[in-house]
């Protein structure tokens, strides 16, 4: 048994995080910024909770960018996405 009490949780938000990165590139293509914002920011709240630091850095920037009334660079939310997958990759 893990000495881990966030263990199951992290392994939820792991699951959530891949299907974010699916719905980020989706919405991506679509250039649907609202959904873009939306799952930047709960990503945000989140990914650093579960230990995700690089990932919850990046999607602040992205909704942050958003909360300023601007829009963030493709190559930033790409970034986003390709971090959710290593790094959950790398969490299996």
């Amino acid at each position: 048994m893990s000495s881990d009490p966030l263990a199951a949780l992290r392994l939820r938000f792991r699951a959530r995080a891949l299907a974010d990165a699916d719905a980020l590139a989706i919405a991506l293509g679509q250039s649907d910024d609202k959904q873009i914002e939306a799952l930047s920011h709960g990503l945000a709240g989140a990914a650093g909770l579960f230990g995700f630091n690089e990932i919850g850095r990046q999607a602040k920037d992205i909704d942050g960018r958003f909360a300023a009334g601007g829009h963030p660079e493709k190559s930033d939310v790409e970034a986003l996405i390709a971090a959710i997958r290593r790094d959950m990759a790398a969490y299996s």
